[in-house]
């Protein structure tokens, strides 16, 4: 497992801004799709093998007049008897900066735990702690969460950009290049072949439900990426041309599983006009 915390620029150090009191408090907490994505419908169940991520607002950090806050974050991940699965040695915090230029006294950034896909399903803990470099204040949250049994299912989607690989949200203007990212997980294979059979099915549809693709991009698995932990990582262009609220309804079919199971997730981004 992983974890890690934002880092932004470094600046010259200033004097600090008064101290408001209190501790450092995170809100806004929520289980999203991604770095930077929507929250997840369901918040309290995963799947093994899936990026569980946090994000979240520090709030009452200590800032320099010019907005930049220090701070250290770390977590661990506990079964539920209170042992700690990660890390195995003492908690280390990442140290981090973010510079506020907007105001409003938050920070926004996230925590999260890269989970095996052999985690055994059970009751678990996510514990974030943070302490405030410039003030010496510190916050503790703990978020409670179960890890299913192993599934057919589609885990780790995320959307970033085309041209840098890096994140994106689910938001651009007409002529932008994305890629949605996402994992096929514990499909069918075959254990004299190697091979697996594996339809994938893409649709844009708008806000109404209405298709507006011309027709839906489909595409096999056939020579699985992981074949033996059943994974298969697909990279999808979309490349949005007008604006309006879509989605992408990805639908999956193991054709060799018996009754041939079939998995579905929808994918919300946003097409603003540049102006």
């Amino acid at each position: 497992m992983l974890a890690m915390c934002l880092v932004s620029v470094l600046f010259p150090s200033q004097p600090m801004a008064p101290p408001t009191g209190g501790a450092v408090e995170f809100r806004n907490v929520r289980a999203t799709l991604g770095l930077l994505g929507p929250a997840r419908k369901d918040q309290q169940r995963f799947q093994p093998g899936e990026l569980i991520l946090f994000s979240f607002d520090l709030v009452n950090l200590q800032a320099t007049p010019e907005g930049l806050c220090r701070y250290a974050l770390g977590v661990e991940f506990l079964d539920s008897k209170g042992a700690i699965l990660f890390p195995k040695e003492d908690m280390r915090l990442r140290e981090s900066q973010a510079l506020c230029p907007l105001g409003g006294g938050l920070v926004p950034t996230f925590a999260f735990a890269d989970t095996d896909p052999d985690l055994k399903p059970g009751q678990y803990v996510f514990r974030m702690k943070v302490t405030d470099r410039l003030s010496g204040r510190t916050g503790t949250l703990e978020k409670t969460f179960e890890i299913v049994p192993r599934s057919f299912s589609l885990i780790r989607l995320s959307w970033m950009y085309a041209n840098s690989g890096d994140t994106a949200p689910p938001l651009g203007a007409p002529g932008q290049s994305f890629l949605l990212t996402f994992v096929v997980s514990q499909f069918q294979v075959d254990s004299k072949t190697g091979r697996s059979d594996v339809e994938v099915m893409i649709k844009v549809i708008d806000e109404a439900g209405k298709i507006v693709s011309m027709r839906p991009f489909t595409g096999q698995i056939s020579v699985p990426e992981d074949e033996a932990r059943r994974f298969h990582l697909i990279r999808f262009p979309f490349q949005p041309n007008r604006p309006g609220q879509f989605a992408l309804e990805i639908t999956a079919t193991d054709r060799l599983a018996p009754g041939k199971p079939v998995t579905t997730s929808r994918v919300p981004f946003s097409v603003v006009e540049s102006r």
